[in-house]
C-alpha cells in the first residue's frame, strides 16, 4: 500500500534548499465559514492538529534541480488540500514572489479543489490563481505542475 506523501515530505523530496514563506495577512474568516457552515471552525483545528499546518498549500524559495524557484506544495491531510480564501491568499503570494524574483513556479499538486464549507468565495480562488498564473506566462516565466 502506497502512502501520500505530506506536503512536507513532498517538499523534501524535490530539494534540500526550501525557505517557507510567511503567511500574508488576509480577511478575517469567521470561525464556520463565511456559510455558517456548523462544524467548519472544528474541522479545520481537527486538519491543523493532525497535520501540523494552518492551511492546505505551503510555499515558499527553493532550489530544484540546481535551480532558484518558488515552491507549493498541498497538504492534500489538510481538508482534502482544497482551496478556500486563505488557500487563495498563499497562491496568489507564491506566484506574486515568483513574478516579482523572476523565479519558475514549481506546484506539487495534491487538492480535491474548492472548499465547499465556503461556498462560491472558494469557486473564486480558482479565478485568482488562474489570474495570477497569467500574469506569470505574460512575463514569461515558466510553471510546472507535478501532480
Amino acid at each position: 500500500m502506497r502512502r501520500r506523501l505530506t506536503a512536507r515530505q513532498a517538499i523534501a523530496a524535490v530539494t534540500d534548499d526550501f525557505t517557507e514563506s510567511d503567511t500574508p495577512p488576509g480577511a478575517e474568516i469567521p470561525a464556520d465559514g463565511p456559510l455558517s457552515w456548523s462544524g467548519y471552525a472544528d474541522s479545520r483545528a481537527r486538519a491543523a492538529a493532525r497535520t501540523g499546518e494552518e492551511e492546505s498549500v505551503v510555499h515558499g524559495r527553493a532550489t530544484v534541480g540546481g535551480r532558484p524557484c518558488v515552491l507549493v506544495s498541498f497538504e492534500f491531510g489538510f481538508l482534502g488540500g482544497s482551496l478556500g480564501q486563505r488557500t487563495g491568499d498563499l497562491l496568489e503570494a507564491a506566484y506574486g514572489t515568483a513574478l516579482t524574483r523572476r523565479l519558475p513556479l514549481v506546484s506539487i499538486v495534491a487538492t480535491g479543489g474548492s472548499r465547499m464549507q465556503e461556498g462560491m468565495i472558494a469557486l473564486t480562488q480558482l479565478q485568482r490563481v488562474a489570474r495570477a498564473s497569467a500574469r506569470l506566462r505574460a512575463a514569461g516565466l515558466p510553471q510546472l505542475a507535478v501532480l
